[in-house]
């Protein structure tokens, strides 16, 4: 028996229209839907970004409740992040597209810049421009 490895497969979203989710995604961050899949009573939608899989969203599947997503800071998952290379530019095509910032672009003490945005379902996430040597 080999070595027990894991690697990255997805991030599951559950949204109250992942069409529109996946969209959001796509637009602002350039992922493309690999796949549509039927899911109970809603679908689900495969995304990637530059070729790798990025996360899965889907609706409300029969016998389901989803509580509301929040951007406050909570235990679990709080956020998720991009890695941009030029934050301007980045602000500059969100903010275009009428995309929400809860806080907006500042420079940590380690010379790299962040931000968070509201994505859809209250989804908080964070872009970051690591300090260039």
């Amino acid at each position: 028996m080999g070595e027990l490895t894991f690697q990255s497969n997805h991030l599951h979203f559950r949204s109250e229209d992942p069409e529109a989710a996946a969209k959001f995604y796509c637009d602002n961050f350039g992922a493309a839907v690999s796949s549509v899949t039927p899911l109970s009573t809603t679908k689900s939608f495969q995304l990637e970004l530059n070729g790798q899989g990025l996360m899965t969203i889907s609706g409300r599947a029969e016998g389901e409740d989803p509580i509301p997503g929040t951007t406050d800071p909570r235990y679990g998952l709080d956020h998720f992040g991009f890695e941009v290379s030029d934050m301007d530019a980045a602000v500059a095509k969100l903010k275009a597209n009428n995309v929400h910032f809860n806080c907006e672009p500042w420079t940590m003490p380690s010379g790299s810049k962040v931000a968070f945005i509201v994505a859809p379902d209250n989804v908080s996430v964070e872009l970051i421009q690591r300090q260039q040597d």
